[in-house]
């Protein structure tokens, strides 16, 4: 019966947790803007594709384990600029399953003397919920306790899920507006037994400092989200050493201190994130561990080169 009441509480706390605050927290969000605004889809040159892993709050069972993959490039129609994207996230949850795949568009415009995207994002998300696993089974178990409210085999279904955002680079300068699940979408799981996504908001703004010494550079970010109901806050500041090297300290307020640490070869680039709790849950958890790879595919320009696009980073 224990066992009952820990599955029930299981389910109640994860769906809480889906309903308040659904969205993945990358640690390096700087470098996963196309996750949460569509607009940044075709800023930086060429083709770019992106894979990151997180693993949160480890040691804890059911603690969320995100995949994201993303691709996005310039795209020029005769004298108008424009950014093409796609991707894919996925997250598992407690007895929760996410998956979301979306195409992006971006429209670019010059802006005093700096370019604003505007971007759409469009795609399906499948939420499954494993109730199967939410009830004890066995020898051992005499009573079986059963709740119209929790499933109890694998259930899964789609909604439309719409991103909206607008993206500003100006030099060394960016600043980002990402507002998602536009459309707030109800899923049903089955009868009586649904889940909601409401909408949440984000806000990226950061400059690039080329310090006195050529071979460094200083990049602070901030990066705020929020549902209307719960708040994050990163505070993020990165040295780059000869355009290789970089690694940086980021403060989520009032949850974790983040280690960060990066390279560049050639086209590739690699990450790692390490979180570190600031709150209670340390006393379950080791922390959250991020692992990230990008890879840029050259792409042919025209010859007049109208089509270059500057990186507000240079990592």
């Amino acid at each position: 019966m224990k066992r009952v009441i820990r599955s029930i509480i299981l389910f109640l706390c994860i769906t809480t947790a889906v309903q308040a605050q659904y969205d993945a927290q990358f640690s390096q969000y700087f470098m996963t803007m196309g996750y949460y605004n569509p607009a940044f889809a075709g800023t930086r040159e060429d083709l770019n594709l992106l894979g990151i892993h997180r693993q949160q709050w480890v040691g804890i069972d059911g603690a969320p384990k995100s995949f994201f993959v993303s691709a996005d490039m310039p795209l020029k129609l005769g004298e108008t600029n424009h950014g093409v994207g796609m991707i894919l996230f996925t997250e598992s949850i407690g007895l929760f399953q996410n998956t979301h795949i979306a195409g992006q568009y971006a429209y670019k415009n010059k802006l005093f003397g700096g370019t604003l995207s505007i971007g759409l994002q469009l795609g399906i998300v499948n939420q499954s919920f494993d109730g199967s696993k939410a009830l004890p089974s066995g020898k051992d178990v005499t009573t079986q306790v059963e709740d119209p409210a929790i499933p109890n085999a694998l259930v899964s279904a789609v909604g439309l899920d719409v991103n909206a955002g607008i993206y500003y680079t100006r030099k060394n300068f960016y600043f980002g507006v990402g507002a998602m699940h536009v459309t707030e979408p109800e899923i049903m799981l089955q009868e009586n037994v649904y889940t909601y996504i409401a909408g949440s908001y984000n806000l990226v703004s950061g400059y690039n400092i080329q310090l006195k010494n050529p071979l460094y550079e200083l990049q602070p970010s901030v990066f705020l989200k929020s549902d209307t109901r719960t708040f994050q806050a990163d505070v993020t500041g990165r040295v780059v050493y000869n355009k290789m090297f970089n690694g940086g300290l980021s403060w989520r307020i009032n949850e974790s201190i983040v280690f960060l640490l990066g390279a560049s070869f050639g086209n590739i680039q690699v990450g790692y994130a390490y979180d570190f709790p600031t709150t209670p849950i340390l006393k379950g958890s080791h922390g959250s561990h991020e692992l990230m790879l990008t890879y840029k595919m050259k792409l042919k320009k025209t010859k007049t080169g109208k089509n270059k696009h500057k990186s507000v980073r240079i990592l």
